[in-house]
């Protein structure tokens, strides 16, 4: 596995806690990876591409996996 998609593995490992709010161990949480994913790919556009259409693609692609709360 390539190291960066390795460091988003670890990033979407979670704390579970009790209803009480006491640890009781981590989970891998899929949706979060998901999210990292696509906002690590977006970020690469912006990053990788120096002209305004590269902001819109970025955009759109967090809007249509969710990652802004309004208009998912």
């Amino acid at each position: 596995m390539n190291e960066r998609i390795q460091e988003l593995v670890k990033q979407a490992i979670v704390d579970v806690k009790d209803e009480f709010g006491h640890w009781i161990g981590s989970d891998f949480d899929k949706e979060k990876f998901a999210k990292l994913i696509i906002q690590d790919c977006a970020d690469y556009v912006r990053e990788s591409y120096d002209h305004e259409a590269a902001e819109s693609i970025a955009w759109n692609m967090e809007i249509k996996y969710g990652l802004h709360g309004d208009y998912a």
